[in-house]
C-alpha cells in the first residue's frame, strides 16, 4: 500500500499482510470507483474520516480513532517481536525514540505478567 502524504505528509510504502488481501481483495470485487476511500468530489478528506470515526464510536460505544488505530498497529507489531527498526519504518517515524514509546507496557501487559506468577 502506498501511502501518499501519512503523518507529518510523509510518503512510505507498507506491505499488508494475507489477511488484508484478501479483505481488500473481495471489497475490490466489480469496485468501479476512482477512490479506494471516495468522499463527495474525489479521495475522503482527512476531516471526513474523522467524522465518520465520531459517528461510529457514537454507535457502537467503541473509542476508535485513526490515531488509536496506528497506535495499536505499532504496539502489537511490537507485542509480536518486530523489532523497532521495522516498525519505526512502518510508521514513518525518522527517530527510533518515537518507537519506543510503543515499547511501555501497558494496564494488560502488566496484569499479565504477574498472573504469571499465579499458582493455579
Amino acid at each position: 500500500m502506498t501511502v501518499r502524504s501519512g503523518k507529518g505528509g510523509k510518503y512510505r510504502e507498507v506491505p499488508l499482510n494475507a489477511t488484508v488481501r484478501r479483505v481488500l481483495g473481495e471489497y475490490l470485487e466489480g469496485f468501479e470507483g476512482e477512490w479506494l476511500f471516495p468522499g463527495k468530489n474525489g479521495p475522503m478528506t482527512k476531516r471526513a474520516a474523522e467524522r465518520m470515526f465520531k459517528k461510529y464510536y457514537r454507535l457502537s460505544g467503541v473509542d476508535v480513532t485513526p490515531h488509536r488505530l496506528r497506535h495499536t498497529f505499532c504496539k502489537m507489531l511490537i507485542d509480536a517481536g518486530e523489532s523497532l527498526d521495522r516498525v519505526a519504518m512502518l510508521a514513518g517515524h525518522e527517530n527510533l525514540n518515537t518507537t519506543a514509546r510503543y515499547t511501555k507496557p501497558g494496564r494488560e501487559d502488566l496484569e499479565m505478567a504477574v498472573e504469571k506468577l499465579a499458582w493455579e
